[in-house]
């Protein structure tokens, strides 16, 4: 996502600059387009030191409640979308309700109008609304969006909830160790400097305060830019592929983060289908949902099937399953019914990640305790053995 900052001139002969967030530049001149005035400068934001005053992104969630309930209560589609650019008194979104109502009056299906907005709607929910507008069945399927919506939100938040706690403690014992061996043991060496009878704890101790005092920026500057490093390190695409590769290999983890991916993937499947999304068109749509080294897999599955292999045969094939899994595409495709057997088998995986995150957060959150407790113990026994040990030859 790319932000943009422009000047237009309005109608009534006043210059306004106002932001935005666009996936391209072509989609931010749309967007600008709409609003009714010329558009005089886009110049793209350049990236930098994060800004105090930042405009709030476009929350699809409210947007689908609050269309849902004027569609419900009987509101044609054009006059919902009115009533909602209206309600927005801030003017932030301004401009996304002025392209759609642009689109729609030019005869556009609603689906058609939103797809020259991708990066405000995702390519999963225009394939629903598109599908769904041959049916008539717009409200049903923003309604199928939300609820699919939440339960994709509530694992986002089951991880980031169990991962709060595990990173303060990281964060703090990064600062005590931080704190001990830059201002303390520093200080304590100058203890061990007149004494005739030097131990190699306290040799180490000496060295380590004179590297210490003789360069203190540079000391505070690595230890200051080792996480900031690891963070922009973290951030790049290459890097977290090749750690989710890493991940998977690992025996117990691995299995863990393969069926969190497996629940996002048949939630999705589930989603589409039920939507009226053909199955070949479902699992192409999924691909971007999912990490880089499922893509290959699901893709190949993808060819399976349009070649006239059932998908429960060519999920397994490709590892994309379990055995459970396998159990019920068969019944949903013997049923027909396999939308609602795709939906089954993602609530059984969240179940189990959900079952399996409650375990580790109980466990990781000693084992932390455990391991900074020791490096700080460490550190103390590092400063006061030389104590002891010249205690013992007086």
């Amino acid at each position: 996502m790319l932000r943009y900052r422009a000047k237009i001139l309005q109608a009534d002969a006043q210059v306004t600059q106002v932001e935005l967030e666009a996936a391209d530049e072509a989609e931010a001149r749309r967007v600008l387009a709409a609003s009714g005035g010329r558009l005089l400068t886009l110049l793209p934001v350049r990236h930098g030191l994060p800004r105090l005053k930042r405009a709030a992104a476009f929350k699809l969630l409210v947007f689908n409640q609050q269309l849902h309930a004027l569609l419900e209560a009987g509101q044609p589609i054009v006059d919902a979308i009115e009533i909602l650019g209206r309600n927005d008194r801030t003017g932030r979104h301004r401009a996304v309700y002025d392209s759609l109502l642009q689109g729609l009056r030019h005869g556009k299906q609603l689906s058609e109008a939103m797809a020259a907005l991708p990066s405000v709607f995702p390519a999963l929910y225009l394939a629903m609304l598109r599908a769904s507008e041959t049916t008539g069945s717009v409200r049903a399927a923003i309604q199928r969006f939300m609820h699919y919506q939440r339960q994709v939100d509530a694992i986002r938040g089951q991880l980031l909830a169990a991962a709060v706690y595990p990173a303060i403690l990281v964060g703090v014992g990064y600062m005590v160790v931080t704190f001990l061996l830059l201002y303390v043991v520093p200080r304590f060496s100058a203890v061990f400097e007149d004494v005739p009878r030097q131990t190699d704890m306290s040799r180490l101790v000496q060295a380590w305060g004179s590297l210490v005092n003789g360069y203190p920026w540079l000391a505070w500057g690595l230890c200051l830019a080792l996480p900031l490093g690891g963070l922009l390190v973290a951030l790049q695409p290459a890097v977290r592929a090749g750690v989710f590769r890493r991940v998977l290999r690992t025996p117990w983890l691995g299995d863990k983060v393969w069926t969190l991916q497996l629940a996002r993937l048949y939630r999705t499947l589930g989603m589409l289908l039920r939507s009226g999304v053909s199955v070949l068109a479902a699992m192409k749509m999924s691909e971007a949902a999912l990490p880089l080294a499922m893509q290959a897999r699901l893709q190949q599955a993808g060819r399976a099937v349009s070649e006239g292999h059932p998908l429960s045969q060519v999920m397994a094939a490709q590892g994309l399953s379990t055995e459970v899994a396998d159990r019920l595409l068969l019944a949903g495709e013997s049923s027909g019914q396999l939308d609602e057997m795709l939906e089954r088998i993602a609530d059984f995986y969240d179940q189990e990640v959900a079952a399996w995150l409650d375990v580790a957060g109980r466990l990781i959150e000693p084992v932390l305790m455990v391991g900074i407790g020791l490096v700080i113990g460490a550190i103390v026994l590092m400063l006061y053995t030389p104590i002891f040990e010249m205690a013992n030859a007086l």
